[in-house]
């Protein structure tokens, strides 16, 4: 019932679908099937195991934006990938060492919680590189191969960019979204602010900052449009939680309507102006003419949103397209992305939980397989490696699909071979499955249905049918054998767990950004930096509350945790948008240089008591400094911030058993046995 269930399944959602599904993934199969022919034409079809890894780059990369160090990098991982690999085939002992180590490196130099996958494409290259050990004795040949593929890859890319114009779509993608937010303006301006406003405010500051992070994450974008995504993001995010503030209700005679259709058309503009850097010194000069009107409006908090939002479009306007300082003289933007990296060895983080369970999975297959003399066990490795995914969930469905669509696959040539095909309509047959398998959804049955028809078909040509087809199903149960007690006995991660590793970074993140902001009393601190450490506390911010939502509340006891995390959560993102704000007004010089000292005082007194947070003589101190500034929209902000900074020391002590500590590993174990698992705070 369970294969009968699967399979409707499948035809249900896969089928119709299947003409477009194939035309959108011809790119990536006409780009494996070029490399498979060349390297075949070259090396010889024994050595096309490499090619898959290299389609999958090109998968990944051929809709986005390609830098020149990204090509130089397609060749020196390689060429790391192929050096380990040689020194795991020495023998067991190099074998379970290098093994255990190559996830570390590929994972810690690729990967995030944020961006799990990014490890992917070199590791997928480092095991399949030794699943033929014998070969890799021409340590030459080995190379001259992934010369080759990297020099197509490199040209297929650069064909591709052009096609596709992925630097004017990047661009494209940002008018529209800034179109978005000025229609959103219009619309508060004529409807006033409900619940239908603001939330699709949180949806525009949500998807802002999924660009942002992506785009600056995988290089999607040329550097200056992705620091306008992460401006525009500054300024959505901004944008709702003021919003969010306002005591406006819908219907009409909305009040302060005619400002809020100025910045509506001010924004539109701007989305112009990107481009021109003649137009942007107009549009500038009008929003500081607006600026300068705005001490006319009698409502705090919508002055204080008023001027937010001129501040960060001025922002937007004079560091558009404007080349920031490189990362070699250890600017505060790279100070931040080190202090960001030294998280990955602990015990709490994704990175190095998910490279420990890697580890094992490769050390004891990988092993398995040089030691043994069985033909074409290197299967075992293959199969255990894909069906490691960094979160659980993804693991157990990949072990589903992998099974039914294996069992499929098998099915399918065992029939193919009762037509004993010649060799030239195997290598047909072939090239039809591996364009459908590039059209198939990753991780789902079909997809491994034609990963095993393509492979078996393949392996046909020089062994047994029956054999390879036995020895396929073998090493799919020997795999999901082994990567299941992997993920139950090392280091299992369980939702809470990572829920608590967000919230602990949150805290953490919250220090660090105090600490850039007396940097920026410097002037050491551009927009691009601050804006680049914001989006990565949102996209943590965003994982922890996916996972509040998600917590039960079935009992009265269960609700009131439920709503006192998220409380915990909500005060974590007032406080830096306090703190976003309080960079504005230090980067327009809203603040007298003279009050520096005053205000890097506060901010030292704010910095010390963020992790873990407090509230103790220290912030009673800072609100004693506040009385001494004289900007009245500073003043408001410290308040606003010392107000919540209460609140949440108050919802922390009442969420203590949520938030703070840390699961045993039993519980652990039994939530992810429960179904509990990674997958859903993501």
């Amino acid at each position: 019932m369970r294969a009968r269930s699967l399979f409707s399944t499948w035809r249900r959602e896969t089928l119709p679908g299947l003409p477009a599904q194939i035309k959108k993934a011809l790119p990536v199969a006409g780009f494996f099937i070029v490399l498979f022919w060349i390297v075949v034409g070259l090396f010889g079809i024994s050595h096309v195991m490499p090619v898959s890894c290299y389609t999958t780059l090109f998968n990944v990369r051929h809709r986005k934006y390609n830098k020149p160090t990204q090509y130089l990098r397609f060749f020196a991982v390689s060429y790391l990938a192929l050096l380990a690999a040689c020194l795991a085939t020495l023998g067991v002992v190099p074998s379970i060492a290098i093994n255990a180590a190559m996830p570390f490196v590929f994972v810690f130099m690729r990967s995030s919680q944020l961006n799990p996958r990014r490890y992917f494409p070199y590791t997928m290259l480092f095991v399949f590189l030794q699943l033929r050990p014998e070969y890799l004795d021409d340590l030459a040949l080995e190379a001259g191969l992934l010369t080759v593929c990297c020099i197509v890859l490199t040209v297929a890319l650069l064909v591709s960019g052009v096609a596709y114009h992925k630097a004017d779509d990047n661009l494209r993608q940002l008018h529209d979204m800034v179109a978005r937010l000025a229609d959103e303006l219009n619309h508060m301006a004529d409807t006033g602010i409900g619940g239908s406003t603001r939330r699709e405010l949180l949806r525009l500051r949500a998807d802002y900052t999924k660009l942002a992070y992506g785009v600056r994450e995988d290089a999607n974008a040329q550097p200056t449009i992705s620091n306008l995504y992460d401006m525009f993001a500054m300024l959505a995010q901004r944008t709702a939680y003021l919003v969010g503030r306002l005591e406006w209700h819908e219907g009409p005679g909305c009040p302060n309507a005619p400002y809020l259709r100025k910045l509506a058309s001010l924004t539109r503009d701007v989305g112009v102006a990107l481009e021109s850097q003649g137009h942007r010194a107009l549009v500038a000069g009008r929003a500081q003419g607006l600026l300068d009107e705005a001490d006319s409006i009698e409502n705090d908090r919508f002055r204080l949103f008023y001027r937010s939002y001129l501040h960060m479009t001025l922002l937007v306007l004079r560091d558009a397209g404007r080349r920031f300082a490189g990362a070699w003289n250890m600017s505060p933007l790279t100070q931040l992305r080190i202090a960001s990296f030294r998280k990955h060895p602990t015990l709490d983080s994704f990175e190095l939980r998910f490279s420990v369970r890697c580890a094992a999975v490769l050390a004891v297959s990988c092993t398995v397989s040089l030691a043994s003399p069985v033909d074409h066990l290197y299967w075992f490795p293959l199969t255990a490696f894909l069906l490691t995914q960094p979160f659980h969930a993804e693991s157990i469905r990949r072990m589903r699909t992998r099974t039914m669509g294996t069992v499929l696959g098998c099915l399918f040539v065992h029939g193919l071979s009762l037509l004993s095909l010649p060799y030239p309509a195997v290598m047909a047959v072939g090239m039809v499955l591996i364009t459908c398998l590039y059209a198939s959804t990753p991780g789902g049955t079909p997809m491994a249905f034609f990963a095993t028809a393509y492979a078996l078909s393949m392996a046909s040509v020089s062994i047994d049918d029956q054999y390879a087809i036995w020895m396929r199903l073998a090493c799919l149960a020997a795999a999901v054998l082994l990567v299941s007690l992997v993920n139950r006995l090392v280091m299992p991660t369980s939702d809470h767990t990572l829920f608590l590793a967000n919230v602990h970074e949150l805290f953490a993140l919250l220090e660090r950004y105090w600490a850039l902001m007396r940097k920026s009393l410097e002037g050491t601190v551009d927009a691009v930096t601050s804006s680049e450490a914001l989006l990565h506390i949102q996209m943590v911010h965003t994982q922890a509350a996916a996972y509040a939502n998600k917590m039960p509340e079935r009992t009265l006891d269960e609700r009131a945790e439920k709503q006192m995390t998220r409380r915990v959560l909500f005060c974590l993102w007032e406080l830096v948008c306090e703190l976003e704000q309080l960079g504005f007004l230090i980067r327009v010089d809203a603040v007298d240089a003279s009050e520096y000292p005053r205000l890097e005082r506060f901010m030292l007194l704010a910095e010390v008591c963020s992790n873990p947070f407090v509230v103790d003589a220290r912030l009673g101190e800072a609100k004693q400094l506040i009385e001494g500034f004289k900007e009245e929209d500073l003043k408001y902000l410290l308040r606003q911030y010392l107000k919540r900074a209460g609140v949440l020391a108050a919802a922390l002590t009442a969420a203590r058993g949520t938030v703070m500590g840390r699961p045993s590993y039993r519980e652990e174990v039994a939530e992810i046995g429960n179904g509990a698992v990674d997958g859903s705070s993501r």
